[in-house]
């Protein structure tokens, strides 16, 4: 999505040479998240496919597409990338889009279809399968927002559903442990169990189904399927490290551009700037790669367009809750928290400053929250000069309080630990 995103921002900044893609099949872009809720039924399979279930995107933008021709090798130095059908492609500018892949624990396993990976539409299709067979056992490695739905959809069809993670508590990169225990508290009531501060260490065909086993654990799991959702990586084996700076993705400024002038990057490749913590992280979500790819574009065709950073956040409705994570909760030091009628919110902060929230069952509140605070961010991180200097120094939450709705039909009540309750408008 990053990819079409640059394409059309190559095109509307004017540029009219030749764009060529290197797809690694011969599918129309998909949205990863989706892969869940075809497999569900919630959605047709052609609405895993924004742009269409046909490449015709592509040809909009006069574009050549090379189906099947993943890159294998990009040299900086002598401008060219190589494809796995051994062709050799020089370029004047270019992007690296090519997304992650799931990563896989190192684990000890044989040959087995009993585990599935939740990243494609292959996976989709697996998936769905899997669903309509009603398998009686099944393990979910990672507590991830994936993790979370993969749980409610067999859990849904009538299975035995453990939720695992190396991790000691769900969404971890997302939730602070106050509103973790409570989502677990909440799974635990619908029968799901928790193996938490774990490893896989092996899993194999057995008689008695798939047996899993785990570091430091002496029982092991039995399974008819195993969900693996542990995260992913991005896809820069192609990538030299000695000529272009990585780190986890491609490391990028604020015009998307990599260490190497004119090899730019966008997407789940992408390692720009977060703009909770202003470190260098890759945020995957569908808004930042595509933001990130129209300027990448936009830059390759000569403009000049800064693209600031995201905010990272997650979503997710699940089993009845619908939980946001706004920012890093675990580099906050201190919070506000609330409780009341089953729902829960707590306000971070680092430095006297807002970083993030968690918000359970404030569903209808949490995007103002994120936008504004997004804002406020980049004001906040703004080099051009053009912020005025009060609206420069005033805290974050003045900031997002100055970008809420002004009908102030809504009060969501902070209380910290010991302290006065504060109330914060929206």
């Amino acid at each position: 999505m990053a990819a079409v995103e640059a394409c059309r921002g190559l095109r509307e900044s004017g540029f009219c040479g030749e764009i060529d893609i290197l797809a690694p099949d011969d599918l129309p872009t998909y949205n990863p998240m989706l892969v869940t809720y075809y497999a569900a039924g919630l959605i047709d399979y052609s609405a895993m496919f924004p742009y269409g279930d046909s490449n015709e995107v592509f040809s909009r933008y006069g574009v050549r597409l090379h189906k099947r021709s993943p890159a294998v090798k990009l040299s900086a130095a002598g401008r060219a990338v190589t494809t796995s059908n051994g062709e050799t492609m020089r370029f004047d500018k270019c992007l690296i889009a090519s997304g992650a892949s799931p990563l896989i624990p190192p684990i000890e396993r044989m040959s087995t279809s009993r585990i599935l990976t939740i990243r494609t539409v292959d996976d989709a299709m697996r998936l769905k399968s899997a669903l309509e067979k009603k398998p009686q056992r099944v393990v979910v490695v990672g507590a991830s927002m994936v993790g979370a739905k993969l749980t409610e959809l067999f859990l849904r069809a009538g299975s035995d559903v453990v939720l695992a993670d190396r991790a000691d508590r769900i969404f971890p990169l997302s939730a602070h442990p106050d509103c973790s225990r409570i989502i677990e508290e909440r799974l635990l009531g619908t029968g799901v169990k928790l193996r938490f501060s774990t490893e896989i260490s092996r899993a194999a065909d057995t008689p008695e189904g798939l047996e899993i086993c785990f570091k430091n654990d002496l029982e092991p799991l039995y399974a008819d399927i195993l969900l693996m959702c542990a995260g992913v990586r991005a896809n820069i084996g192609f990538v030299d490290r000695d000529e272009i700076e990585t780190r986890q993705g491609v490391l990028v400024d604020c015009r998307m551009e990599s260490s190497v002038p004119g090899i730019y990057a966008a997407g789940d490749t992408a390692q720009g700037t977060d703009l909770s913590s202003g470190a260098k992280q890759i945020v995957g979500i569908l808004s930042n790669a595509r933001r990130q790819g129209y300027a990448a574009g936009c830059n390759m065709a000569g403009a000049n367009i800064e693209y600031a950073g995201e905010l990272p956040h997650n979503i997710v409705h699940f089993l009845g809750m619908n939980f946001v994570g706004i920012g890093d909760p675990n580099c906050c030091d201190r919070c506000e928290s609330m409780e009341e009628g089953g729902r829960f919110a707590q306000i971070f902060y680092r430095d006297g400053k807002i970083c993030g929230a968690n918000m359970l069952d404030f569903f209808s509140e949490a995007g103002t929250f994120k936008n504004a605070l997004r804002k406020s961010k980049i004001l906040s991180n703004d080099r051009s000069g053009h912020v005025s200097q009060a609206w420069g120094n005033w805290p974050d939450w003045q900031n997002i309080l100055a970008r809420m709705d002004p009908r102030g039909f809504m009060v969501l009540r902070l209380r910290s630990l010991g302290q006065q309750s504060n109330h914060i408008s929206f």
